[in-house]
């Protein structure tokens, strides 16, 4: 075939649809990948990257951000969710603003996403209570401390009684961070995928509220 005629089959539209047909399969992935992060358990040999993430809040003095362990997702209703001392400043952001951004980057697969949603706060609800229940002793010990998050210490204080410093709390004891405990439930109304490359940068968008679309960027 010659240079002419190769190009003459060449159709753009059809490499356009191809491309198109991509987007489905890229958001399914990460949102596994999302999945699969939250179900890891920390001890588990090359954590994914997507096991931690940034959550940017906004205030009246502007924005805020701090890092959080993801905790679960829902691919099928696109929700996911991370805890909270309920005392902590984040908390009464979020009452005021429920909207945020959630950024994860994965240094191993070089891919960055970042989530749109609106949260709700769960304390003194069944929702709560059925994280707690699930939570382990470890992960309860995060909410013993006696003091309010962000309170200026006289030295430096590790955020459980004393006795607990090097040693877990008993179930029993564990119980005492319950009215400490908060869920932050995130409905995602949108995500954008960035994955880095020498050879070129891959960035798109999937919509999920108002509307739902999907589309490639420039990155």
């Amino acid at each position: 075939m010659s240079i002419q005629s190769a190009a003459a089959n060449h159709h753009p539209s059809q490499e356009n649809s191809k491309a198109v047909a991509m987007l489905p399969d890229l958001e399914r992935t990460s949102w596994e990948q999302l999945r699969a992060a939250a179900e890891q358990k920390d001890d588990q040999p090359e954590a994914s990257g997507f096991k931690t993430m940034t959550v940017a809040t906004c205030t009246s003095r502007g924005a805020d951000a701090r890092m959080v362990v993801l905790r679960r997702v829902d691919i099928d209703h696109k929700y996911v969710w991370f805890y909270s001392d309920a005392r902590a400043e984040k908390v009464l952001q979020l009452e005021a603003f429920p909207q945020a951004s959630l950024l994860f980057w994965d240094s191993n697969r070089h891919v960055q996403l970042r989530l749109t949603v609106e949260t709700r706060l769960h304390t003194d609800d069944y929702v709560a209570d059925d994280h707690w229940e699930k939570l382990g002793v470890a992960g309860r010990k995060a909410y013993l401390s006696e003091q309010k998050p962000g309170t200026e210490q006289p030295h430096p204080y590790p955020g459980v009684p004393d006795h607990l410093v090097n040693n877990l709390p008993s179930i029993e004891e564990s119980e005492a961070g319950r009215k400490n405990f908060a869920v932050i439930e995130c409905r995602v109304l949108a995500m954008e995928y960035l994955q880095l490359s020498r050879q070129g940068h891959t960035r798109a968008c999937f919509q999920y509220e108002p509307e739902s679309k999907m589309s490639w960027l420039a990155p």
